[in-house]
């Protein structure tokens, strides 16, 4: 394997090599005009399209093989074998100077998709590379030719300027692999329009400079934009490829508007690269901005469907309303709520589906959301339609999206509460609930607790599995004495609200002491209920309570986790559950621990 990806290495880079001289050769031979340097040069893009995409390790091969083209093309075509050791360094620096700073800034390869990306690559090898090995090119010119220093280092600067631009772009696209395929997958899909636009830059172009009794150089650019905007990068250089093959063999030939003015050879064939360079400048990042544009829009719906699919895989169905209160995207969990496919639910108005006497809390809720971004607003409502069961309750929990500060609507997630709304019913009619919190007291948690030990009921997933949280306030005694026990009750009143908003419809929560809560995972595994206690402790340690002279209250919490193991004694698990609560408040509270 190795030695075949060298012997391919050295093949490529011999061939490389021939394809240098041949370019150098050309340059040289035809468009040299005053014994200085060549007005047109491409020869160093095709080196730096190579090293663009090689480690630096690998650049021998090519160096050697180009370098021996300079010196070919120095001795045959140039100044000569005398020049040899001063302008073969300063023709190999050009290009191994732009693509050190190419990849110092943008990685191996040649990343000009983004406008960013072809920003550094003009900067680098259409100004700054050419430029300095220009300072020292024009010098060498001087010494072997007697050619004016200032004219030479102006034509290399031009000539290599544009050289780089128009050619590494094409050569890396045409020998990388993803590139050729990138141009297989555009003539498959639109071949015919893009060569009908590339037969307009063709034709406009030939016009323009076929005639030479106006100079409308900039007829061209419009149909060159056209190619780009339906082609891509691709369309881009070959529309500045075919505008400066045709401009430059009519020109040569003594028409169009180039030779309308007066000078040298010479100066015309910098005015035709100067026009050539301005094309270039303008449709490639016009390529790049579009193509840009369309790896957003790709990523945006490659987010837009990631997000549907863990939408759709969620049990508690995803909404999102506008600011009117269309919904605008629904997931598919929505129609077992509303007994409506998600697809029906789109397009209706939100309060469709509540119950009339609960519209004034759902209204409250969706202007609190709007008021206040980044909050989540939790509202409990009953749906608009009957089932076997009677009314169905659900909770919502909203939140407002806005943009550069104007809302763009309401986003949120609903659950069916029936189930807990029923067990809710039930303790209140027994007097079983928390006069303070709302939640389930004591005497009710322990029975929970004893039938999900030793009963068998049903309804719920895997029902005699399941785990015990015990939850307990840090310092709360420090907020009574502080702030007085009106505070100490808004404490516990919000950290309540915090333990329902995780709670699920089989899930029961309640106080069992004073600041001591209970929560009865049931039917989830040891994993899901340390991932959900935990959040919760994160959601308690997050909690800003408001207190009397504007001051606010934070607050922590213990949390000890036990598994609840069908057939054991639940005064058991409610020891285990505490023991682990005590080993982390005695590892320095706000803890997790699990029970061994």
């Amino acid at each position: 394997m190795s030695m075949s990806r060298n012997r391919s290495e050295h093949l490529v880079a011999f061939w490389l090599g021939v394809v240098f001289l041949a370019v150098a050769a050309a340059s040289v031979s035809f468009a040299r005009f005053d014994g200085g340097v060549a007005y047109v040069w491409g020869a160093a893009g095709l080196l730096l399209a190579r090293l663009v995409t090689l480690p630096v390790r690998r650049w021998h091969l090519p160096l050697l093989w180009c370098g021996l083209a300079c010196v070919l093309e120095v001795c045959l075509f140039g100044l000569g074998w005398r020049a040899v050791p001063a302008l073969v360094p300063v023709l190999l620096l050009e290009p191994v100077l732009a693509a050190l700073l190419l990849r110092a800034v943008l990685g191996k390869g040649l990343h000009i998709a983004t406008v960013e990306g072809m920003a550094w690559f003009i900067a680098i090898a259409g100004v700054i590379a050419p430029l300095v090995s220009g300072v020292f090119a024009a010098e060498v010119v001087v010494v072997f030719s007697k050619a004016p220093y200032w004219s030479n280092l102006l034509h290399w600067f031009v000539a290599h300027a544009l050289g780089a631009v128009l050619i590494t772009p094409a050569a890396v696209a045409v020998g990388n692999p993803a590139g050729m395929a990138r141009i297989r997958d555009w003539k498959r899909r639109d071949l015919l329009a893009n060569i009908a636009l590339l037969v307009v830059v063709a034709a406009t172009a030939a016009y323009v400079f076929y005639q030479k009794t106006a100079p409308i150089l900039f007829l061209p650019l419009l149909p060159m934009v056209l190619a780009t905007v339906r082609g891509g990068r691709m369309a881009a250089i070959t529309s500045v490829f075919i505008v400066g093959v045709i401009g430059a063999v009519l020109t040569a030939h003594g028409r169009g508007p180039i030779n309308l003015m007066s000078g040298s050879t010479g100066e015309k064939t910098l005015l035709l690269q100067g026009f050539i360079a301005c094309a270039a400048l303008l449709v490639l990042p016009v390529a790049s901005l579009l193509t840009q544009r369309r790896i957003i829009a790709d990523r945006w719906r490659e987010s837009e469907a990631r997000y549907h699919t863990i939408a759709d895989s969620l049990g508690d169905a995803i909404i999102d309303i506008s600011a009117d209160g269309t919904i605008r995207y629904a997931s598919s969990a929505i129609a077992a709520m509303t007994d409506l496919p998600s697809d029906a639910v789109v397009g209706s108005n939100a309060r469709d589906f509540v119950c009339k006497d609960d519209m004034a809390a759902v209204a409250k809720a969706y202007h609190q959301a709007l008021e206040t971004p980044g909050r989540a607003v939790i509202v409990q409502y009953r749906g608009a339609r009957d089932d076997d069961d009677g009314r169905r309750w659900f909770e919502a929990s909203i939140r407002a999206v806005t943009a550069q500060g104007e809302s763009l609507g309401i986003v949120g997630s609903i659950r069916d509460i029936s189930d807990r709304k029923s067990l809710e019913l039930s303790l209140t009619r027994e007097a079983r609930l928390d006069p303070l919190t709302g939640l389930a007291n004591r005497r009710a948690f322990l029975e929970q607790l004893e039938q999900r030990c030793g009963s068998i009921t049903s309804g719920l997933p895997n029902p005699w599995t399941g785990s015990l949280a015990i939850l307990d306030l840090d310092y709360f005694k420090r907020i009574n004495d502080r702030y007085g026990h009106p505070a100490g009750d808004a404490v516990l009143q919000a950290v309540a609200t915090e333990a329902m908003r995780f709670c699920r419809s089989h899930d029961l929560v309640a106080r069992i002491g004073g600041e001591e809560f209970c929560v009865i995972f049931g039917g989830a595994t040891m994993a899901d209920a340390e991932t959900a206690a935990d959040r919760l402790r994160q959601a308690i340690r997050a909690l800003r309570i408001p207190v009397d002279g504007g001051q606010t209250i934070t607050v922590t919490a213990s949390i000890g986790l036990a598994e609840i193991v069908p057939g054991t004694a639940a005064a058991e698990i409610l020891k285990r559950a505490d023991t682990a609560l005590y080993e982390a408040k005695r590892q320095g509270r706000d803890r997790l621990r699990i029970a061994a």
